[in-house]
């Protein structure tokens, strides 16, 4: 009796087949998508650390001073165009104002970049007036008035401060320049607060949310990087105080919750 050549698969045979494939993706993308945050908060961090560099490269050219803002909002991201220009000039370029994880900062960025200043000829601005809307806030005070103090949680080990000067005792200690962490008010969330709808001056004139970077989902950030005053960046898990009712304390508050 002649036995038949088999030839491929059954149906049965592939699906099986199939449903490996799917288990397998649903164990290895997780792990995939962890890889790739990590890789984006590396990356952040070197983005932090050319900041602080900048920075106190500017203080070398201003008897120590640091460039401090005067934009009227009080916004912890928006940084002069003139500071801008001398920040470029020392070597970051314009992706390196926005956090790679940050989604919507990557997407519209022109609304960031191009938001209070529409002269940008791709490699600089034509005039000096205006700002733009960083991907990172600045802990610096402002060039007229003072900003409130930043609040204290039980965890931490020293005073923050605002900062003025690059002229500072324990530089290893003094935060300069941070991830956006920032969130709008909305009950019912895990810490009170919405992490990635966040409006502002963005919202009001093109309906683009901002939001935080590295997120772990709407209401809850991963961390974010803080680089300090000698140029050492650390990561910082989201572990903020909060109230009786559950609700994050924000570090800071000017138009919006500020947390790092």
């Amino acid at each position: 009796m002649k036995v038949k050549n088999r030839n491929g698969f059954t149906l049965i045979e592939l699906l099986v087949v199939i449903s490996i494939i799917a288990i397998l993706m649903s164990i290895l993308m997780p792990a995939l998508t962890r890889v790739r945050e990590q890789a984006r908060q590396k990356s952040c961090a070197s983005r932090l650390r050319q900041h602080v560099l900048a920075l106190n490269m500017y203080g070398d050219e201003n008897q120590s001073k640091l460039p401090l803002p005067d934009t009227g909002g009080g916004w912890l991201q928006d940084v002069a165009i003139n500071t801008v220009h001398f920040m470029l000039r020392t070597g970051l370029t314009r992706p390196m104002f926005y956090c790679p994880s940050n989604a919507n900062h990557q997407k519209y960025n022109d609304y960031f970049w191009l938001f209070n200043n529409q002269s940008w000829n791709g490699s600089k601005f034509l005039n000096e007036t205006g700002f733009i809307v960083s991907g990172y806030c600045y802990l610096l005070e402002l060039s007229r008035g003072e900003r409130p103090e930043i609040r204290a949680y039980q965890k931490d080990t020293e005073k923050k401060v605002w900062l003025k000067s690059t002229l500072q005792q324990q530089p290893a200690t003094k935060e300069v320049v941070v991830d956006s962490v920032m969130g709008n008010a909305k009950a019912g969330t895990k810490y009170g607060w919405d992490f990635r709808q966040v409006p502002g001056g963005i919202y009001s004139q093109h309906g683009v949310y901002d939001q935080t970077s590295h997120l772990k989902n709407d209401f809850e950030p991963a961390g974010s990087n803080i680089s300090f005053m000698d140029a050492h960046v650390e990561w910082r898990k989201f572990e903020p105080d909060v109230d009786g009712n559950g609700t994050a304390v924000a570090r800071y508050t000017m138009g919006r919750a500020f947390f790092w």
